[in-house]
């Protein structure tokens, strides 16, 4: 895992409601290995985030939104 995707992790864990850092971990440690052999497209990465975004603590929703767009601009 690279260290800017174990940052995105650590931020994103940080973010999460307490009780699924597990199914967020899982399915981010999924998305870094689709990133890796080219398979994470914009599709997918919408797909990624309508799996994380209920996830995360409602009150910490916009600024983990605004993290995964500015990501998004390098898929586009």
């Amino acid at each position: 895992m690279l260290d800017g995707q174990l940052k995105f992790l650590d931020f994103f864990l940080n973010n999460t409601i307490e009780g699924k850092e597990d199914e967020a971990k899982e399915i981010l440690i999924k998305s870094f290995a689709d990133q890796e052999t080219d398979a994470l497209s914009l599709y997918e990465f919408k797909k990624l985030q309508e799996q994380l975004f209920p996830l995360i603590k409602p009150e910490n929703l916009a600024e983990v939104k605004g993290a995964m767009a500015h990501f998004a601009q390098s898929l586009a």
